[in-house]
């Protein structure tokens, strides 16, 4: 296909940024939620009878002597097809306690595992990598969440993560099983911040990866990675295949719109076609989450290595069959009834996490003359809690309504709650509105005995 010239791509992109900027301006303070779409898991990431099962190693805990004063995980996943009697192909995904969830959205592993008995991907061992800890310890509470150091090590434009894969994690897993060591029988891949990572070690390192996978890809400016459209437009063309996912409510930003992940994806894959990298793009109605990359996720790997010798050949097309998955749109209040008669006074208890910081709230609802009132206290982490009256108090049938004025993402913002009330508790949606674009996340909350 003809590459269009820079100027008509840049005024393309341009008329995007000014619609975008337009659909964002508009807000409203009381609306119903946001309810983001999801992608369902295909029978290529679920278990299959008759596929051996391959096995997963780990997890390992690693010092690194290149990014100095961390510690992380790392599994490995070993197909059942593996002998030794030659180099396997790798795949490197960061983030690696997300890929490996067997309960998950990604569940890389259990896709191999498939794809290899179906010889549609060669033999590839997995190697599953968790950001690093600040430190000595890697604390159990993690869990899936991100570990402290996971924004300069993965939004970084260096080849400091690069040389710690390819000079340290990978001569290790080398010691015990035979690794691909051609560039094009490597891929790397990731979610987020994990996408513009594996960006980086294939941009720094060509002749060790070629393969990319960026799902939801962090190529913005938080570390500066909003550069890469431009350094890809300007520097020679490198021998790196690309598969890219994103969706099309994700966060954006037009105030920023160096901050906004869909629009940076975009010139992301502008600048691919432009300077004619052997690229593909799948673009979703998701918002920054990774159900939509799980579920193409297996075309991906595919496409990545549609042309190795060890695979089935087909005559499929890997990327308008990633395309052509469609989105499930979840009901916001499945159980919310408008006739209902609920008392909603109780105690009402949550936490939100984000990696090792956990912040506890404790809803206090009572009803006086039929008109429910309270407060909410929050708690984060070790500091003393904070009370503050609920605003705004409305119920609707068994569907309880209230706003709280808070602090999040470093500024003053109010918070609405809106969720059905059961015996058990509360499960709806917090909305908040933030520089033009509506970030509503799912709130469940259990009733105190």
């Amino acid at each position: 296909m003809t590459a269009l010239p820079r100027s008509r791509s840049l005024l393309a992109v341009a008329a995007i940024l000014a619609a975008a900027a337009g659909a964002f301006a508009q807000t409203r303070a009381a609306r119903e939620p946001v309810v983001p779409v999801k992608y369902p898991l295909g029978p290529d990431s679920l278990p299959q009878k008759d596929v051996p099962k391959g096995k997963l190693e780990g997890p390992v805990l690693f010092k690194s002597q290149v990014i100095k004063g961390t510690v992380r995980k790392y599994w490995v996943h070993v197909p059942a097809q593996y002998t030794g009697e030659k180099p396997a192909n790798v795949l490197v995904f960061q983030d690696g306690a997300r890929a490996i969830n067997p309960t998950g959205v990604l569940r890389v592993p259990q896709v191999l595992d498939n794809l290899i008995a179906k010889k549609q991907i060669p033999v590839t061992i997995g190697i599953f990598i968790t950001p690093g800890q600040k430190g000595d310890t890697f604390p159990d509470g993690i869990g899936t969440g991100n570990p402290d150091n996971r924004s300069v090590e993965y939004d970084s434009l260096s080849d400091a993560y690069a040389k710690m894969l390819i000079d340290e994690i990978l001569p290790e897993v080398g010691k015990t099983y035979k690794l691909a060591k051609e560039p094009e029988n490597r891929a790397i891949g990731g979610s987020s911040s994990g996408g513009i990572c594996a960006f980086t070690v294939a941009w720094e390192r060509p002749a060790e990866f070629r393969n990319v996978i960026s799902l939801i890809g962090s190529f913005t400016n938080l570390r500066g990675g909003h550069v890469y459209p431009d350094l890809i437009q300007k520097a020679d063309k490198k021998p790196i295949r690309v598969f890219l996912q994103d969706g099309e409510q994700d966060n954006r930003s037009p105030q920023n719109l160096d901050r906004d992940w869909y629009l940076q994806n975009l010139k992301m894959i502008a600048a691919f076609k432009e300077k004619g990298y052997d690229h593909a793009a799948v673009l979703g109605k998701g918002p920054h989450a990774d159900d939509h990359g799980g579920a193409i996720l297996p075309h991906m790997l595919r496409w990545v290595w549609r042309d190795h010798p060890d695979v089935a050949k087909s005559d499929d097309d890997l990327v308008k069959l990633a395309a052509a998955m469609k989105p499930e749109t979840p009901v916001a209040f499945p159980k919310f009834d408008a006739k209902a008669k609920v008392d909603p006074a109780g105690k009402y208890t949550w936490e939100t996490r984000q990696g090792q910081n956990v912040a506890a709230f404790t809803l206090t609802v009572e009803t006086k003359d039929g008109q429910p009132a309270g407060t909410l206290e929050t708690k984060r982490g070790n500091a003393e809690p904070t009370t503050t009256p609920i605003a705004d108090v409305k119920l609707d049938g068994n569907k309880l309504l209230f706003a709280v004025n808070t602090r999040a993402m470093n500024r003053d913002v109010t918070v609405t709650y809106q969720g059905v009330v059961t015996d058990a508790g509360i499960s709806g949606w917090t909305l908040t509105d933030v520089g033009g674009q509506s970030r509503d996340t799912a709130w469940s909350a259990k009733k105190s005995k």
